[in-house]
Protein backbone atom coordinates (compact mmCIF):
# COMPACT_ATOMS: atom_id res chain seq x y z
CA UNK A 1 0.00 0.00 0.00
CA UNK A 2 1.44 3.47 -1.01
CA UNK A 3 2.20 5.89 1.70
CA UNK A 4 -0.32 8.20 2.05
CA UNK A 5 1.67 10.51 4.44
CA UNK A 6 4.06 12.45 1.17
CA UNK A 7 -0.09 12.69 -0.90
CA UNK A 8 -1.35 14.42 2.74
CA UNK A 9 1.70 16.55 2.92
CA UNK A 10 1.74 17.97 -0.22
CA UNK A 11 -2.46 18.89 0.20
CA UNK A 12 -1.91 20.25 4.08
CA UNK A 13 1.86 21.87 4.08
CA UNK A 14 1.69 22.14 7.27
CA UNK A 15 2.46 18.80 7.70
CA UNK A 16 5.79 18.62 6.96
CA UNK A 17 6.93 20.22 9.96
CA UNK A 18 8.18 17.26 12.34
CA UNK A 19 5.27 17.60 15.13
CA UNK A 20 3.54 14.80 17.42
CA UNK A 21 0.19 16.93 16.21
CA UNK A 22 1.51 17.00 12.88
CA UNK A 23 1.92 12.65 12.61
CA UNK A 24 -1.40 12.02 14.69
CA UNK A 25 -3.15 14.47 11.95
CA UNK A 26 -1.75 12.60 9.50
CA UNK A 27 -2.53 9.05 11.51
CA UNK A 28 -6.48 9.88 11.91
CA UNK A 29 -6.97 11.12 7.84
CA UNK A 30 -5.00 8.15 6.74
CA UNK A 31 -7.45 5.98 9.34
CA UNK A 32 -10.44 8.00 8.30
CA UNK A 33 -10.02 7.64 4.74
CA UNK A 34 -9.14 3.64 5.48
CA UNK A 35 -12.13 3.39 7.64
CA UNK A 36 -14.97 5.73 6.85
CA UNK A 37 -16.20 4.79 2.91
CA UNK A 38 -16.02 1.23 4.22
CA UNK A 39 -18.19 1.28 7.23
CA UNK A 40 -20.83 3.26 5.50
CA UNK A 41 -21.25 0.97 2.64
CA UNK A 42 -21.16 -1.48 4.99
CA UNK A 43 -24.25 0.15 6.96
CA UNK A 44 -26.28 0.82 4.04
CA UNK A 45 -25.85 -3.01 2.95
CA UNK A 46 -27.22 -4.05 6.95
CA UNK A 47 -29.95 -1.52 6.23
CA UNK A 48 -31.58 -3.03 3.31
CA UNK A 49 -32.82 -7.06 4.44
CA UNK A 50 -32.95 -8.04 0.68
CA UNK A 51 -29.32 -7.02 -0.03
CA UNK A 52 -28.33 -8.40 3.34
CA UNK A 53 -29.92 -11.89 1.92
CA UNK A 54 -27.76 -11.62 -0.84
CA UNK A 55 -24.64 -10.83 1.00
CA UNK A 56 -25.38 -13.58 3.12
CA UNK A 57 -25.52 -16.32 0.74
CA UNK A 58 -22.11 -14.88 -1.35
CA UNK A 59 -19.16 -16.83 -1.52
CA UNK A 60 -16.93 -15.46 1.42
CA UNK A 61 -19.36 -14.32 4.03
CA UNK A 62 -21.36 -17.80 3.57
CA UNK A 63 -17.99 -19.99 4.12
CA UNK A 64 -17.20 -17.70 7.01
CA UNK A 65 -20.34 -18.51 8.99
CA UNK A 66 -20.07 -21.80 8.07
CA UNK A 67 -16.43 -22.32 9.54
CA UNK A 68 -17.24 -19.69 12.58
CA UNK A 69 -20.12 -22.17 13.26
CA UNK A 70 -18.61 -25.47 12.61
CA UNK A 71 -15.68 -24.04 14.71
CA UNK A 72 -18.26 -23.33 17.68
CA UNK A 73 -19.89 -27.11 17.17
CA UNK A 74 -16.57 -28.89 16.94
CA UNK A 75 -15.36 -27.09 20.41
CA UNK A 76 -18.89 -27.75 22.25
CA UNK A 77 -18.15 -31.42 20.91
CA UNK A 78 -15.09 -31.75 22.51
CA UNK A 79 -16.29 -30.70 25.76
CA UNK A 80 -19.17 -33.93 25.27
CA UNK A 81 -22.18 -32.33 24.19
CA UNK A 82 -24.19 -33.22 21.26
CA UNK A 83 -24.80 -30.73 18.56
CA UNK A 84 -26.68 -29.95 15.86
CA UNK A 85 -25.49 -27.73 13.17
CA UNK A 86 -27.74 -26.46 10.48
CA UNK A 87 -27.90 -24.11 7.50
CA UNK A 88 -31.76 -22.96 8.62
CA UNK A 89 -34.24 -21.21 6.31
CA UNK A 90 -37.24 -20.10 9.00
CA UNK A 91 -35.32 -19.07 12.05
CA UNK A 92 -34.36 -15.77 10.20
CA UNK A 93 -35.75 -13.67 7.21
CA UNK A 94 -32.57 -15.21 5.18
CA UNK A 95 -30.92 -18.48 5.68
CA UNK A 96 -28.10 -18.85 8.43
CA UNK A 97 -26.67 -21.34 9.92
CA UNK A 98 -27.40 -22.19 13.90
CA UNK A 99 -26.27 -24.84 16.27
CA UNK A 100 -28.16 -26.68 18.68
CA UNK A 101 -27.10 -28.63 21.74
CA UNK A 102 -30.02 -31.12 22.74
CA UNK A 103 -32.78 -29.82 24.26
CA UNK A 104 -31.43 -25.91 23.87
CA UNK A 105 -32.61 -23.13 21.50
CA UNK A 106 -31.07 -22.56 17.96
CA UNK A 107 -27.96 -20.39 18.17
CA UNK A 108 -27.72 -18.32 14.11
CA UNK A 109 -24.78 -16.27 12.90
CA UNK A 110 -26.36 -13.54 10.54
CA UNK A 111 -25.01 -10.86 8.35
CA UNK A 112 -24.16 -8.87 11.24
CA UNK A 113 -22.36 -11.49 13.59
CA UNK A 114 -19.24 -12.40 11.47
CA UNK A 115 -16.49 -9.51 12.62
CA UNK A 116 -16.30 -8.36 9.09
CA UNK A 117 -16.54 -4.36 10.55
CA UNK A 118 -14.54 -4.69 13.83
CA UNK A 119 -11.78 -6.62 11.47
CA UNK A 120 -11.20 -4.04 9.11
CA UNK A 121 -10.72 -1.42 11.99
CA UNK A 122 -8.28 -3.49 13.26
CA UNK A 123 -6.59 -3.68 9.70
CA UNK A 124 -6.77 0.11 9.71
CA UNK A 125 -5.28 0.80 12.51
CA UNK A 126 -2.19 -1.15 11.33
CA UNK A 127 -2.34 -0.09 8.47
CA UNK A 128 -2.69 3.83 8.46
CA UNK A 129 0.60 3.89 11.34
CA UNK A 130 4.10 4.17 10.52
CA UNK A 131 6.15 1.00 9.73
CA UNK A 132 7.07 -2.06 6.81
CA UNK A 133 4.20 -3.38 4.72
CA UNK A 134 5.22 -7.13 5.55
CA UNK A 135 5.39 -7.09 9.71
CA UNK A 136 1.83 -5.04 9.18
CA UNK A 137 0.17 -7.71 6.81
CA UNK A 138 1.33 -10.28 9.34
CA UNK A 139 -0.14 -8.52 12.96
CA UNK A 140 -2.76 -7.92 10.81
CA UNK A 141 -3.50 -11.51 10.28
CA UNK A 142 -2.28 -12.41 13.62
CA UNK A 143 -5.33 -9.95 14.49
CA UNK A 144 -8.06 -11.14 12.79
CA UNK A 145 -7.45 -14.48 13.66
CA UNK A 146 -7.50 -13.74 17.10
CA UNK A 147 -11.02 -12.01 16.52
CA UNK A 148 -12.17 -14.97 14.55
CA UNK A 149 -11.04 -17.47 17.73
CA UNK A 150 -13.11 -14.34 20.02
CA UNK A 151 -16.21 -15.03 17.36
CA UNK A 152 -16.58 -18.82 17.44
CA UNK A 153 -15.80 -18.67 21.87
CA UNK A 154 -18.71 -16.33 21.84
CA UNK A 155 -21.21 -18.73 19.02
CA UNK A 156 -19.94 -21.47 21.44
CA UNK A 157 -20.82 -19.58 24.64
CA UNK A 158 -24.62 -19.08 23.43
CA UNK A 159 -25.01 -21.89 22.41
CA UNK A 160 -24.05 -23.51 25.78
CA UNK A 161 -25.87 -20.81 27.54
CA UNK A 162 -29.35 -21.79 25.81
CA UNK A 163 -28.90 -25.56 26.03
CA UNK A 164 -31.67 -25.08 28.87
CA UNK A 165 -34.16 -23.47 26.30
CA UNK A 166 -33.43 -19.90 27.73
CA UNK A 167 -33.28 -17.40 25.17
CA UNK A 168 -30.42 -15.21 26.68
CA UNK A 169 -29.78 -13.93 23.04
CA UNK A 170 -33.23 -11.94 23.43
CA UNK A 171 -32.71 -10.48 26.84
CA UNK A 172 -31.05 -6.99 27.60
CA UNK A 173 -28.08 -6.37 30.13
CA UNK A 174 -27.85 -3.76 32.58
CA UNK A 175 -24.34 -1.81 31.41
CA UNK A 176 -23.66 -0.04 35.56
CA UNK A 177 -27.04 1.04 35.19
CA UNK A 178 -26.54 3.53 32.53
CA UNK A 179 -27.98 1.72 29.52
CA UNK A 180 -29.58 -1.65 28.48
CA UNK A 181 -26.94 -3.74 26.16
CA UNK A 182 -27.67 -6.80 24.31
CA UNK A 183 -25.17 -9.42 24.22
CA UNK A 184 -24.32 -8.07 20.64
CA UNK A 185 -23.11 -4.57 22.16
CA UNK A 186 -21.08 -6.28 25.00
CA UNK A 187 -19.18 -8.39 22.52
CA UNK A 188 -18.38 -5.10 20.45
CA UNK A 189 -17.33 -3.36 23.37
CA UNK A 190 -15.23 -6.36 24.70
CA UNK A 191 -13.81 -6.83 20.58
CA UNK A 192 -13.22 -3.16 20.64
CA UNK A 193 -11.13 -3.84 23.90
CA UNK A 194 -9.31 -6.31 22.65
CA UNK A 195 -8.46 -3.77 19.55
CA UNK A 196 -7.27 -1.53 21.81
CA UNK A 197 -4.84 -3.77 23.46
CA UNK A 198 -3.12 -4.99 20.27
CA UNK A 199 -2.86 -1.73 18.71
CA UNK A 200 -0.96 -0.86 22.30
CA UNK A 201 0.90 -3.94 21.60
CA UNK A 202 1.38 -2.84 18.13
CA UNK A 203 2.73 0.50 19.08
CA UNK A 204 5.23 -0.81 21.61
CA UNK A 205 7.03 -3.24 19.30
CA UNK A 206 7.27 -0.50 16.68
CA UNK A 207 8.23 1.70 18.49
CA UNK A 208 11.55 3.48 18.36
CA UNK A 209 13.77 2.07 21.49
CA UNK A 210 14.67 4.75 23.57
CA UNK A 211 18.02 5.60 24.48
CA UNK A 212 19.58 4.72 27.81
CA UNK A 213 20.70 7.73 29.80
CA UNK A 214 24.24 7.87 29.93
CA UNK A 215 25.63 7.48 32.91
Amino acid sequence: MPDLSKYLSKIFPFLRKESFLNHFFVFALKLAILTVPFMVTLALLRSDPDVQKTMSSSFPLYHLAKLIMVSAGALLSAFGYSVTLAYDTHIYYYDVFSLQIAGGIQTFIGFSCLGVGVSWVFASLIIAGHGRVKPKLLYVLLGVIVIFILNVLRMAYLTWIGRDGSIFTAQKISLLGLAEVDHHDLFNIFIYIVIILLYALWFEITAPKRSKPQK
